[in-house]
């Protein structure tokens, strides 16, 4: 007539788990005892971030994780002893350091079943190495060297006129500048402007303007 009567729980972490067992005797006398055992999870679950890679632009950067099963697919892991909370994962933050290349950090953390927190990082660098591509407008033929058009001073006034500047990552219009005007000869004489621009990493393109 032994048996296990009863197993009861309390509390989370630490967990108090109370088995009572009982036995009866010939004549049906019945006693019991508890048994009481404290489960406590103190190891930190262990959670590996999928590699980062190299992008050109900022933009190009993939879209962090919202989920566990996302991360894992990404090739991510997180395991722990006793279970882990899928729910707790979490981006926690997202820095960059430098300008180009530039090093962006993105720190994910998930808890287990007890609440012990454990995070991981994950590290891309985003660096242009293209060149922006800029197109003069088309010089035209004047009479006198005093009916040269002015100088374009802006990137609105330099593709108003028919110029063109881009970039995959971005221009940086701040950086459009006359870089020179030359001539030579007399009659005819030739004169050439070269303009010059910058991506948003500092590649420098330029073209000529002739007149």
């Amino acid at each position: 007539s032994f048996t296990l009567v009863s197993q009861t729980s309390t509390g989370v972490c630490p967990r108090t788990v109370t088995r009572t067992y009982s036995i009866a005797d010939s004549c049906g006398n019945v006693s019991s005892c508890t048994q009481v055992f404290t489960v406590n999870d103190n190891i930190s679950p262990s959670i590996t971030c999928p590699a980062g890679t190299t992008v050109e632009c900022f933009g190009n950067l993939p879209v962090a994780y919202i989920t566990l099963v996302q991360f894992t697919l990404a090739g991510g892991s997180a395991t722990d002893n006793c279970g882990i909370n899928a729910a707790s994962f979490t981006l926690v933050s997202q820095t960059s350091t430098g300008v180009c290349p530039r090093t962006v950090t993105r720190t994910y953390s998930i808890a287990d079943s007890c609440g012990n927190v454990s995070n991981c990082t994950q590290a891309f660098t985003v660096n242009d190495n293209i060149l922006p591509t800029i197109t003069c407008p088309a010089g035209t033929t004047v009479e006198c060297f005093g009916n040269l058009p002015v100088a374009y001073t802006t990137l609105v006034q330099f593709t108003a006129a028919g110029g063109t500047a881009s970039d995959n990552c971005g221009i940086n219009g701040n950086t459009f500048t006359l870089v020179s005007q030359t001539s030579s000869g007399v009659c005819p004489r030739l004169v050439t402007r070269t303009y010059s621009i910058a991506d948003s990493c500092g590649n420098l393109s330029s073209c000529a303007q002739a007149f």
